[in-house]
């Protein structure tokens, strides 16, 4: 019996207390950490079936929340005349294993929320979420492919489909540490 107790003991102080694990940042938070500072981004906005993308670039000042617990980047420019604002954070949820983004911005009253799953191999994230089309009022579904390149470059890739439209790419984001 005291053996069981023993090897019982072991096992729980091995095991993290579920609250303890949801509330401690991991080893993907410390990744994205290493996305901090000054990054130039650039947007590549699809303008339509056989015209040429739209290419803005603009500032983005990246910094950790929380105690190292979400990714913020803040992007400032001007997008085709008009002053643009924009906010990004992005999270890994230690208990659903899940990765979520949230873009709010000065173009639109709306929040896009995207959740999805994390990929260790490939450093990306397939992300999934809704808007509604301001002129249609018609919900879209939103997919973005999060991926972070290398160790100065994050892509966010962002295909839309709405309605029986087959899915299309609409924009691309390139974040460049300067």
């Amino acid at each position: 019996l005291l053996t069981l107790i023993f090897s019982f003991n072991i096992m729980y102080a091995q095991n993290q207390d579920p609250w303890t694990e949801y509330m401690s940042p991991s080893n993907i938070h410390t990744m994205l950490g290493q996305y901090t500072g000054s990054f130039n981004m650039e947007i590549t906005m699809s303008m339509g079936e056989g015209k040429e993308p739209s290419i803005i670039t603009v500032n983005s000042e990246h910094t950790m929340l929380l105690g190292g617990r979400f990714l913020e980047m803040k992007q400032k420019g001007n997008m085709m005349g008009m002053d643009y604002q924009s906010i990004i954070t992005v999270g890994f949820n230690n208990t659903s294993k899940q990765m979520a983004m949230t873009t709010i911005t000065n173009m639109g009253t709306g929040t896009l929320s995207l959740v999805g799953t994390w990929d260790e191999n490939s450093k990306s994230a397939n992300l999934f979420g809704e808007l509604t089309n301001p002129v249609s009022k018609n919900t879209i579904s939103v997919k973005q492919v999060i991926t972070f390149v290398d160790a100065n470059t994050i892509l966010i890739e962002s295909y839309d489909k709405e309605g029986d439209k087959p899915q299309k790419k609409t924009v691309e984001y390139k974040l460049v540490r300067n």
